[in-house]
């Protein structure tokens, strides 16, 4: 009684597990421009990783208005000026995908923007590695990833958008855009800014809680 039971469990697991990847195909194919936007960003991350093998924290601090990843600014700087970095940081990026989505070039150029914000994700994680080893990967999971994620979240839906509206432009050629759906665009980019400034927030609560445990 207890085996036929055992099997009726390994079935229904089977069967949910089987039913999960259905949804998450699709899922996936239903945003597959997302899809392909998060492997651009990943894309970007790798490289990241790579090239701060010869960085140094002089080219962190350079890249640091675009990317907030001067990872030691956070342990000595205000509460005031953490956030202001972070969702500067946020808002650059997102205000690039909205400004590449009013041009029907935006469908080429726009891409490049999840790269790059990878690119600088990737730099900050593989430098805090190759220099502090395991403090480095601890305060980089702890400290600077949760919110670093919620950031790429909204860079990568701000690409979709933008995107989405590059090719609306395109179909629509020398016509005049409908100022409702432009309207829509324009909604869409405030929502996504309310996830940058989570994002912002996320960094300064980390950065608070858990910033003065790290010395670099």
């Amino acid at each position: 009684m207890s085996m036929s039971r055992v099997i009726v469990v390994a079935r229904g697991i089977r069967k949910n597990s089987t039913f999960c990847g259905r949804e998450m195909l699709k899922a996936a194919r239903l945003n597959w421009e997302l899809v392909l936007l998060a492997l651009v960003f990943l894309v970007g991350m790798a490289v990241g990783a790579v090239y701060a093998r010869n960085a140094d924290t002089q080219a962190l601090e350079r890249m640091d208005f675009l990317f907030a990843g001067n990872f030691k600014a956070r342990l000595t700087a205000s509460f005031l000026s953490i956030f202001t970095a972070s969702f500067a940081s946020a808002f650059l990026f997102v205000f690039a995908c909205f400004l590449c989505g009013l041009s029907m070039w935006g469908v080429l150029l726009i891409p490049f923007i999840p790269f790059f914000r990878g690119f600088g994700l990737g730099l900050t994680s593989g430098y805090l590695y190759a220099a502090y080893g395991g403090l480095g990967i601890l305060f980089n999971l702890v400290v600077i990833l949760p919110g670093a994620l919620v950031c790429c979240i909204s860079v990568l839906l701000a690409a979709r958008e933008g995107i989405g509206f590059s090719r609306l432009l395109a179909s629509c050629g020398s016509k005049t855009i409908n100022q409702a759906k432009l309207k829509i665009y324009v909604l869409q980019f405030g929502a996504i800014l309310g996830v940058a400034f989570l994002s912002a927030l996320i960094d300064l609560l980390l950065s608070a809680c858990f910033g003065g445990l790290f010395s670099f």
